[in-house]
């Protein structure tokens, strides 16, 4: 269990309480969130007028910054002139989905002969040699997006063919680099660009706006569209929200709340959504379009963004495959469960299953486990494909553990927080790797992070002008939370439950209600009037109302 701590000492009692008061005063914020804000960093008036109102046209940076920007947009003009036939090469998750769908349209609107190609789950991750070999001979330009650092078969074989490529993309750089017409990717070692942590679809916006700006064009409705569709591959993908990233994502976000996307104006519609916030994309968007390159093929759900016309059975097979991807998820946990504690893995620094899983969901059930264990795992199907996750905020580099091991592996990649591998799906192999990984993560640095709440503050008793200001400071990500308050109630609320079996909980305070997802198990407790305890923070969906993160009782 996570500890409860408080962010910092009261408010009344900080050193610089006129300064937070002064400035909570000048941009009209709660002191509560003033004082917020001041512990992230934000401490001065140019810092928090940059937070508070970012401005497209002055702090987006430069795209010309990134190496290699210049010859990739020449080559680009060139192609584009030259009537050339241009591939983009994506990946099959929701920021793949973006990258792929806001650059064809972006592409295609600077009359490029253009297409794109994402590959399924069951072809791998990334540019692969095989999928150069079925490139083609009428294509001469490939831009991969949200892939390609470590694509150095196919880069051979588009050698071969004579294909140039611009290889896009943001994960770690394990190896030497592509040997590519052009390669952007901000984490680069020579980087020369000022922010590192784009999303692969914030690096394609890059490029979209270097076009614009070459083009000498201004910022119009179709490049908000582009920003829209980057805000959902930058969340979706746990990017931190800082920078260039909040800059894309505040003004994505106004545009899917003023004049969304016909595809998710109709998804908010049929999921009741109303207000659209960084916590809709986190539960409603992101899963939506992460499952559909889970289960299914994601060059679908690119030709939904991309078509000229919304077809309400092409969202509504949307959704449905994400009703089928929840369910699968519920029975593989269960499967995943059984294994941890018939084994005892939870013993272990990092646990690693091996089992029967869809390939399209060990990233979930990964997440699952290190969500309630609190640790590390990895998870890896019949196929000898894996998946893993580090626990936020702990410190602990997963991609530094998979990378002690890699003499065991085929394929390898990702970020410290998530990654991806391939092994030889055999019970020896796997136990080796599961006995190097523990090796490793003894020299791996892992702080057990705990639950910082800002106040405590009874939900029964929050104020709507606190709750519109929460709202006002959107978008949230990993590096400023929402905002978590501390509720200790005398009074057992009152609860109700929903889901489709129902797992869920509805408590409510007074006029206030709080959904606990999950939590529909510790009723027996809950019923004892005893003390409750509960961590939450606010929450935008079809009304305003509040999520529990934890819940104790006394």
């Amino acid at each position: 269990m996570h500890d409860w701590l408080p962010l910092d000492q009261p408010l009344e009692l900080h050193p610089k309480y006129g300064t937070i008061m002064y400035l909570s005063r000048h941009f009209l914020i709660d002191p509560i969130l003033g004082h917020y804000l001041f512990l992230h960093g934000f401490d001065n008036e140019e810092k928090l007028k940059k937070f508070l109102d970012p401005n497209l046209e002055k702090d987006l940076h430069n795209p010309f910054l990134l190496n290699d920007m210049k010859k990739a947009i020449v080559r680009i003009i060139k192609a584009i002139k030259q009537k050339e036939r241009i591939l983009i090469f994506g990946d099959y998750d929701c920021d793949g989905i973006t990258s792929t769908s806001l650059l064809y349209l972006a592409l295609r609107r600077f009359k490029a002969n253009v297409t794109y190609r994402l590959p399924l789950r069951s072809e791998g991750y990334g540019l692969s040699a095989q999928a150069m070999n079925q490139v083609g001979e009428n294509i001469s330009l490939v831009i991969t997006v949200d892939n390609g650092t470590s694509s150095h078969e196919a880069m051979k074989v588009a050698k071969e063919k004579g294909i140039d490529v611009i290889v896009t993309d943001h994960h770690e750089i394990l190896g030497s680099y592509p040997n590519c017409h052009a390669f952007i990717n901000p984490k680069r070692h020579d980087n020369t660009y000022p922010f590192t942590y784009l999303s692969g679809a914030g690096v394609a916006l890059k490029i979209v706006q270097a076009l614009y700006q070459v083009a000498k064009r201004k910022f119009d409705f179709e490049f908000h569209a582009y920003m829209e569709l980057a805000t959902l591959g930058t969340i979706a993908d746990v990017m931190p929200i800082l920078d260039e990233n909040r800059v894309i994502c505040k003004s994505g976000l106004k545009k899917m709340n003023d004049h969304p996307h016909p595809v998710f104006k109709q998804i908010f519609e049929k999921s009741y959504v109303k207000f659209v916030d960084s916590s809709t994309i986190g539960f409603t968007l992101g899963p939506l379009f992460n499952a559909c390159g889970r289960i299914d093929n994601p060059n679908i759900a690119v030709h939904i963004l991309t078509s000229n016309e919304v077809q309400e059975s092409h969202v509504d097979s949307l959704m449905n495959l994400n009703i089928k991807r929840k369910e699968l998820t519920k029975q593989q946990f269960v499967l995943a469960e059984e294994q941890i504690k018939q084994k005892q893995l939870y013993n272990d620094k990092v646990i690693v299953v091996f089992d029967e899983f869809h390939n399209g969901i060990i990233g979930i059930i990964a997440a699952r486990i290190t969500d309630k264990y609190k640790k590390p795992s990895i998870v890896i199907s019949k196929t000898g494909t894996g998946s893993a996750r580090s626990v936020n905020g702990s410190g602990f580099s997963i991609i530094n553990v998979i990378n002690n091991s890699s003499y065991l592996l085929s394929k390898y990649g990702g970020h410290p927080a998530a990654a991806g591998l391939s092994i030889l799906p055999e019970e020896v192999r796997i136990n080796e790797f599961r006995n190097s990984i523990q090796m490793a993560a003894e020299n791996e640095v892992f702080n057990q992070p705990a639950l910082n709440y800002i106040k405590r503050l009874d939900i029964g008793n929050f104020s709507e002008e606190l709750f519109e200001d929460i709202h006002h400071l959107e978008p949230y990500g990993t590096n400023i939370p929402k905002p978590l308050f501390y509720c200790d109630s005398e009074i057992c609320p009152s609860y109700s439950f929903f889901g489709k079996n129902n797992d869920h909980l509805k408590l409510r305070y007074r006029k206030n209600e709080a959904i606990a997802f999950f939590k529909a198990p510790m009723i027996p407790e809950i019923s004892k009037n005893k003390p409750i305890h509960a961590l939450y923070s606010t929450f935008c969906n079809h009304k305003r109302n509040f999520l529990i993160h934890s819940l104790k009782v006394e």
